[in-house]
């Protein structure tokens, strides 16, 4: 069972581990079928990675329930003749297949776009790599950190030790995340495409290419050369945005932290109003130094904002129509009245008996069933069902795999 029921019509093909199990994960989590092809034995390591584990210490890991969830799994060996066999036949019913290694693995196999598309010419082939087929860097390992740190979005900095160099602390991974995302994108088009004419498409995404081209104001600085230029106006004389205080985190009476919204001149008027405090306004009316006022209002602020609790501080946000959100953190969030309210968490019986409270999807559907998709599979779990049921083997065939080390 899978999440929705948009993309029930649709059967994809996976080969992936890691980061790339996002592509798969979004297009099941719609309602597509997605057949998960892992080696026997082995599987994909991403089911036992991260430094946590459901149901027991050893169990699946966070990544695992979330990206692989509603899907089935299928062992098969794609070295083997037998095992390339029953993938082509597999593909030959497929709507998408996604390859989600380095790109270029399934060519290398003789399972390719161009091979599988010449029985199957709607096929949509989607190539989810670190570094993409083209590049000097594309034939490389590349993990998680690395997409980031090309991307200029993970600055270093001199280890504490005084040797060597660090990651800044507490980045937030982007590259891992934003390729399933691209990819999912790239993917439903050429399947609309595929749809409409007939022909299929090969998709690649990389994400390096995704964590270069994620931050606004970024690589588009520097390549921007004579014809970019500073706009008059935006930010003052100590290279801060004008208004900067109205847009700004913080502390309340509770120790918690408030982001205040009020950059738009009509809701800063608002807060003032509700807070009866009209002279926060006047500091920018009698002072001509707008750095100087800014500065001024920003200390104004902070102890304005330390008087009451966060709670109090949001209650207040919505009676008035101002914006404001609450910084949470993990734990905090968990408990956030509004992320519950949104349908952010729904609840799964695990195999231990257990339940488990996990994270859902932001994309939320009406006049569906609440989002509620299947538990991420065992290894080989849905092997025997695959391969009788939707290739039509006979037990005696599939019997002669098992036998051969093809499945497990």
């Amino acid at each position: 069972m899978a999440g929705y029921q948009l993309l029930q019509d649709v059967v994809v093909l996976e080969v992936s581990q890691f980061g790339p199990d996002a592509l798969g994960g979004h297009l099941a989590d719609l309602g597509a079928t997605v057949i998960k092809v892992e080696p026997p034995g082995e599987g994909d390591p991403l089911r036992t990675s991260g430094g946590h584990a459901y149901g027991s210490p050893d169990g699946f890991g966070l990544l695992h329930m979330r990206w692989n969830r509603g899907k089935k799994s299928v062992t098969l060996d794609l070295k083997a003749d037998a095992g390339k066999a029953a993938f082509r036949a597999l593909a030959d019913k497929a709507d998408i297949v996604i390859e989600g290694m380095r790109a270029g693995v399934l060519e290398r196999l003789g399972l390719g776009a161009e091979e599988l598309r010449s029985s199957n010419p709607r096929l949509v082939f989607c190539s989810v790599s670190g570094l993409g087929s083209s590049g000097p860097y594309h034939g490389l390992g590349s993990h998680g950190p690395s997409f980031d740190g090309f991307g200029a979005l993970a600055p270093v900095e001199d280890s504490p030790s005084g040797v060597g160099v660090r990651f800044l602390p507490d980045q937030v991974p982007v590259g891992m995340h934003a390729m399933g995302l691209f990819a999912a994108i790239g993917t439903l088009g050429a399947l609309h495409r595929a749809r409409t004419t007939g022909e299929g498409s090969y998709v690649e995404v990389a994400a390096a290419d995704c964590t270069a081209l994620w931050r606004h104001g970024g690589v588009d600085v520097a390549l921007g050369g004579d014809a970019l230029h500073v706009r008059p106006g935006f930010a003052n004389d100590n290279g801060k945005m004008v208004g900067w205080p109205r847009l700004q985190p913080y502390r309340t009476s509770d120790g918690l932290a408030i982001l205040f919204q009020a950059q738009k001149m009509k809701f800063w008027r608002a807060f003032c109003d509700a807070v009866g405090r009209p002279d926060l306004q006047q500091i920018y009316e009698r002072s001509p130094d707008v750095t100087a006022a800014e500065d001024e209002v920003y200390g104004a602020l902070c102890a304005l904002f330390a008087t009451r609790t966060l709670n109090e501080w949001m209650t207040l946000f919505v009676e008035n129509d101002i914006p404001g959100l609450p910084v949470n953190d993990v734990e905090s969030l968990a408990v956030d009245p509004h992320f519950l309210a949104r349908g952010n968490v729904y609840e799964a019986r695990l195999a231990t008996g257990e339940t488990a409270r996990l994270t859902g999807t932001p994309i939320k559907v009406a006049m569906q069933d609440p989002f509620a998709p299947a538990l991420a599979p065992a290894l080989g779990a849905d092997t025997n069902d695959v391969l009788t049921e939707f290739l039509g083997m006979t037990e005696d065939e599939v019997g002669e795999l098992r036998r051969g080390g093809v499945i497990d």
